[in-house]
C-alpha cells in the first residue's frame, strides 16, 4: 500500500491586521464619499456625485480574500498621472491598473499607498467626481 503523499491543506492566513491597516487608509476619506459596504471582509466607497451614467462612481475598496487583501483604487485608472506616483516597490504589489495585493501590513507600502489615495481623492475633487 502506498503512503498518502498529499499534503495537509494550509490553514487560512490571519490577514485581519492587514485588512484593518488598509481599511484605515480609506476611512479617512469616508466623510467625502458614500460607504457602500462596511463588513469584516469588505470596505467599499463610492463617490457622492454621479458619473456620466447617473450612478455613483466607484472610488476604492478593500477586500479580504483567503490568502491576501486587495486594495482597489479607481483614481489610478481614471487619472493616468497618478501612475507616476507608484514606486517600483509598490508596483510589485499591483494587480492590474488600480489594485494592490497585500499579505502583511508593510509600513512603507502603506505610507505610499496613503499618499496615493490622498492624491486620488484630490484628483476626484478636481474633476468634480467626489
Amino acid at each position: 500500500m502506498r503512503p498518502d503523499t498529499r499534503s495537509a491543506p494550509r490553514p487560512p492566513l490571519d490577514l485581519s491586521a492587514t485588512f484593518s491597516a488598509l481599511k484605515g487608509l480609506l476611512v479617512k476619506h469616508a466623510r467625502h464619499l458614500l460607504i457602500v459596504h462596511d463588513a469584516p471582509d469588505q470596505y467599499y466607497l463610492n463617490s457622492r456625485k454621479p458619473a456620466p451614467d447617473g450612478k455613483p462612481l466607484f472610488f476604492a475598496a478593500v477586500d479580504l480574500k483567503r490568502d491576501h487583501v486587495i486594495y482597489r483604487l479607481m483614481p489610478v485608472q481614471v487619472d493616468p498621472s497618478l501612475a507616476t506616483l507608484v514606486s517600483p516597490a509598490l508596483r510589485k504589489l499591483m494587480q492590474g491598473k488600480g489594485a494592490f495585493a497585500f499579505t502583511e501590513p508593510d509600513p512603507v507600502a502603506l505610507e505610499e499607498l496613503d499618499r496615493l489615495t490622498r492624491a486620488g481623492m484630490a484628483s476626484f475633487e478636481r474633476k468634480g467626481l467626489a
